[in-house]
C-alpha cells in the first residue's frame, strides 16, 4: 500500500492547485470587473460635456462627480435642495474657447423655449451695424435670413436622434429615447448663419462684410456662431428659468474671398495684449506689407509705426486702455519703406468677467490716390525704413 504520508502530500497539493485556481479565477473576474468599469466610466467621461471639455482625461472620481452635477442639470433640481444648487453658466474652459472666438463678434444669450433674445453684447454695433435695442427680447427668427430659420431651431432645441442617446447603467448599453427625454449628448454648438444687417452706416463703410445676401430688401451677413447650450440663463440675466444658447457670433473676415471686393483687401487686423505686444496679426498682412505674422507676433504695437509716428501709436494705445476711441493716421513699416495707414481699433472686455481680454485694432492702407496728400512735410526728411527683420529687439514701453 501506499503510505499514509503521501495521500497527505497529494491531497495538500490538489488543496494548494484548488486555492491557486479559485485565486486566479477570483483575479481574474476582478480583472474583468476593473476594465469593464473604466470602459463604462470612459464612456460616462465622453458623454459629459463638463469632462470633453477638460483636455486631458480627469480621474475616476472627477468624472463620476461631474456626471452626477449632469445629471441633476438636466432633471433640473428639487425643492429641497434649492438652496445649494447653482446653475454653472460658464465652465472656465468653456469661457476661454469663446473669449478666443471673440474678436469680430459679440456675445449674446436665446431662450430655447421661446427663441427670445435674453441678452446681446454692445459689439454688436461694429460687427452687424444695429443697437443691442435692436436685438434684445425680440425673437432670434426675425434677425436671421429666412432660409437658415429651420437650422436654428434645431440647434436650439437639440433634438437630433444622435442626441437622444442614454447610456442604461445596468446593462452598458446605449439606449435610444423618445424625443421628450432631451438629454444632450454635448452641450457644445457650432453654425453658420445669416443674419441681418443695420443702417447705421452707409453699407459701403462696412467693408469687410462681403458677402452680403439680400431678402426682402434686408441685407444678410455670414456669420459663424460658437457656444454652449446651458440649462438655466447666466446670473445677472431677468429671465425664467428654461435652457439657453450662450453663444458668441462672429464675421467669417479672414476667409471671405480676396478677390470679391477690392476695396475689402487693403486692411488687415491685429490683437494687441495689455503689454502692447502683438499676440495675433491675419494673414493679408504679408500680402499688404510684405512682412509675416511670424515676424511680428510678439513685438510691441508700435514697432509696426515709422519711428516718427510710433509715439502717437503708444499714446492712442494708453488712451484706448482708458476707454478713449482710436482712430488715427500714420505711416506703417513695409518690408522696404513705410505706407500712409488708418487705424482704428477698440478694446474687447470679456464679457462674463468684464475684465480686459485684448485690443483689436484694423490697419487700412491708404489709396494710391490719397497718399500724396497724407503726410505732411517733405518726404526727405522720413528716415529710410531698415527692414523689419533688421529691427533690434521690441523696446519696452516707455
Amino acid at each position: 500500500g501506499m503510505p499514509s504520508g503521501k495521500y497527505a502530500r497529494m491531497e495538500d497539493d490538489m488543496g494548494e492547485n484548488k486555492e491557486r485556481f479559485a485565486r486566479e479565477n477570483h483575479s481574474e473576474i476582478e480583472r474583468r470587473r476593473r476594465n469593464k468599469m473604466t470602459h463604462y466610466i470612459n464612456e460616462l467621461a465622453e458623454m459629459v460635456p463638463q469632462c470633453a471639455s477638460l483636455g486631458r482625461k480627469p480621474d475616476k472620481l472627477t468624472i463620476l462627480r461631474m456626471a452626477v452635477s449632469h445629471m441633476k442639470g438636466i432633471r433640473g433640481h428639487s425643492a429641497q435642495d434649492e438652496t445649494s444648487y447653482k446653475p454653472s453658466f460658464l465652465t472656465d474652459q468653456e469661457l476661454k474657447h469663446l473669449i478666443l472666438e471673440a474678436a469680430n463678434g459679440f456675445l449674446f444669450v436665446v431662450c430655447c423655449q421661446t427663441g427670445k433674445v435674453l441678452y446681446v453684447a454692445d459689439s454688436i454695433t461694429p460687427v452687424l451695424n444695429l443697437k443691442q435695442e435692436d436685438w434684445l427680447q425680440r425673437n432670434l427668427n426675425e434677425l436671421i435670413h429666412p432660409d437658415d430659420q429651420d437650422k436654428i431651431r434645431d440647434q436650439l432645441c437639440g433634438s437630433e436622434v444622435s442626441v437622444n442617446k442614454v447610456l442604461d447603467l445596468k446593462t452598458g448599453s446605449v439606449k435610444r429615447e423618445g424625443a421628450s427625454t432631451r438629454v444632450h449628448m454635448s452641450c457644445r454648438r457650432g453654425f453658420i448663419c445669416r443674419m441681418r444687417v443695420g443702417a447705421l452706416e452707409p453699407l459701403h463703410r462696412l467693408r469687410n462684410r462681403r458677402p452680403l445676401f439680400q431678402h426682402a430688401g434686408q441685407n444678410y451677413v455670414v456669420m459663424h456662431c460658437t457656444g454652449y447650450i446651458k440649462n438655466a440663463p447666466p446670473q445677472g440675466i431677468n429671465a425664467p428659468a428654461s435652457s439657453c444658447l450662450v453663444a458668441i457670433a462672429r464675421l467669417q473676415v479672414a476667409s471671405m474671398p480676396v478677390c470679391a471686393d477690392p476695396t475689402s483687401t487693403n486692411q488687415f487686423s491685429v490683437r494687441v495684449a495689455e503689454d502692447g505686444k502683438m499676440t495675433f496679426i491675419d494673414s493679408r498682412v504679408s500680402d499688404l506689407i510684405g512682412l509675416s505674422s511670424d515676424q511680428l507676433i510678439g513685438r510691441y504695437w508700435w514697432n509696426l509705426a515709422h519711428p516718427a509716428d510710433e509715439k502717437t501709436l503708444q499714446d492712442g494705445f494708453i488712451a484706448l486702455l482708458s476707454d478713449q476711441p482710436m482712430r488715427l493716421n500714420i505711416r506703417v513699416r513695409t518690408s522696404t519703406d513705410y505706407t500712409p495707414c488708418t487705424v482704428s481699433a477698440y478694446k474687447f472686455m470679456n464679457p462674463y468677467s468684464e475684465q480686459f481680454e485684448y485690443v483689436v485694432a484694423t490697419h487700412q492702407i491708404a489709396p494710391q490716390e490719397d497718399i500724396n496728400n497724407w503726410v505732411t512735410g517733405s518726404a526727405t526728411n522720413q528716415p529710410q525704413a531698415t527692414g523689419f527683420g533688421e529691427l533690434g529687439a521690441p523696446v519696452a514701453a516707455g
